[in-house]
């Protein structure tokens, strides 16, 4: 071969004969025996791992919707709020005073055969109580407690009104009949008297002031259960005859009798117009009564009762201005504290008497009881608001006000007090 003649190979072919052979790619080699083994078993993990994953997340939504839909017998109880009392107030026909503080009523939250999801989250938060329902309770249907805790409102704002209005030299009087504070949806009184009404007479027996005899329940009572009764009542000025039909009670053998399903209270007459508006129209129940009174004195007097600071206050009320217990002041404390509350009256736990003083062994045990738990309460809310103090009376809720630097009502002279 001539020396200029060309290489149809190329040099390129030459040094390709001199390398060695290529390599085939890894993924072709065959692999050990272990190798492989290892390489499957990390396959089937990963897939078992998935398909439990999997698993594991169908189970937990599935878990989640069955746990808000499933009910148990337990409710829990919560903190609620604390609601100004002054700004709710309407008075119309006598001077109104401005206050830089207020008297905060208090309420709590509960829910009633809670689902399992609540109950794991009141188990999780510590403010939160779940307790199962206790079936020695009186078994009222929903429509009766909603009417009861309709009515015990209402008779906290009479009571409220008389004692502040009395307090500031103002007459109430009581007027014949009384006021329905409440009916029960489901029953017959439903269908023609309305809370407002004025119950004048029943089967044409007069309803006196007041009644003290207990005229217009006794009447009732005497009838067989399907009897009607005929009640005369006024409404917006007008009167009208009604007859109602009664109905059980849904008790049992001696504790069954008729009823017509209403709640009434006593007819004062007012010299000028108070109301309450707001929040208050859509809470239930009696514990509000002290703040109120206390909140409607305040406005109808110069000064700051409060001191010009935000006061908790929670506890029933009567028209003699006596103090009664509530539950949870301590869920009630938790509220106050939130909105800024350093003092705080509560209705004062009462002593247990002797053992002899009750009906019954079990009357002893009930009131041993319940002033144990009153007690704990109270340690509970003094550990969550700076100063809890407890009350009796009106005159001691105004006592222990001036004592923490309110106003003084006239009249009222500050007096020793039990705080806890």
């Amino acid at each position: 071969m001539d020396e200029h003649e060309h290489d149809p190979l190329g040099v390129d072919a030459i040094g390709a004969d001199l390398r060695s052979p290529p390599e085939p790619p890894l993924s072709s080699l065959p692999m050990p025996p272990g190798v492989t083994a290892a390489r499957s078993r990390r396959s089937r993990r990963r897939k078992v791992g998935a398909i439990i994953g999997w698993v594991a997340l169908v189970t937990a939504v599935v878990a989640i919707w069955a746990a808000q839909l499933i009910r148990i017998d337990y409710y829990t109880e919560a903190p609620g709020d604390a609601v100004a009392v002054q700004p709710l107030l309407e008075i119309d026909g006598a001077p109104a005073y401005e206050s830089d503080g207020s008297f905060m009523l208090l309420y709590i939250r509960r829910r009633d055969r809670i689902t399992l999801l609540r109950y794991f989250q009141a188990w999780i938060d510590p403010d939160v109580d779940a307790r199962q329902k206790d079936y020695d309770e009186p078994n009222e249907s929903p429509a009766e407690l909603d009417a009861l805790s309709e009515s015990d409102m209402t008779r906290a704002q009479f009571a409220a009104r008389k004692l502040a209005l009395e307090r500031i030299g103002e007459e109430v009087d009581i007027l014949d009949g009384l006021v329905v504070t409440s009916v029960v949806s489901t029953r017959p009184a439903a269908d023609v008297l309305e809370p407002g009404d004025v119950l004048l007479a029943i089967d044409g027996k007069p309803v006196p002031p007041g009644d003290p005899d207990n005229v217009f329940t006794t009447t009732i009572r005497s009838r067989e259960i399907g009897d009607s009764v005929e009640v005369t009542f006024e409404r917006d000025g007008e009167t009208r005859t009604e007859s109602i039909d009664t109905v059980s009670n849904g008790g049992e053998g001696d504790q069954e009798f008729p009823v017509i399903g209403l709640l009434a209270d006593v007819r004062y007459e007012y010299p000028f117009e108070i109301a309450f508006r707001g929040e208050i129209e859509s809470i239930g129940g009696p514990s509000a009564g002290l703040a109120m009174a206390l909140a409607l004195l305040d406005e109808l007097t110069p000064g700051e009762l409060s001191g010009g600071g935000d006061v908790a206050v929670t506890g029933t009320i009567d028209a003699d201005g006596n103090v009664g217990n509530v539950g949870r002041v301590d869920l009630k404390a938790k509220a106050a504290a939130r909105r800024g509350a350093v003092l705080m009256l509560v209705p004062l736990c009462r002593p247990l008497a002797e053992a002899d003083a009750y009906g019954s062994p079990a009357d002893y045990e009930l009131a041993r009881d319940f002033k144990e738990s009153c007690d704990a309460e109270v340690r509970r809310a003094d550990a969550a608001i700076d100063t809890v103090v407890e009350v009796a009376t009106l005159d001691e809720a105004l006592a222990v006000l001036a004592e923490h630097g309110g106003d003084p009502m006239p009249g009222v002279a500050p007096t020793t007090t039990r705080s806890s």
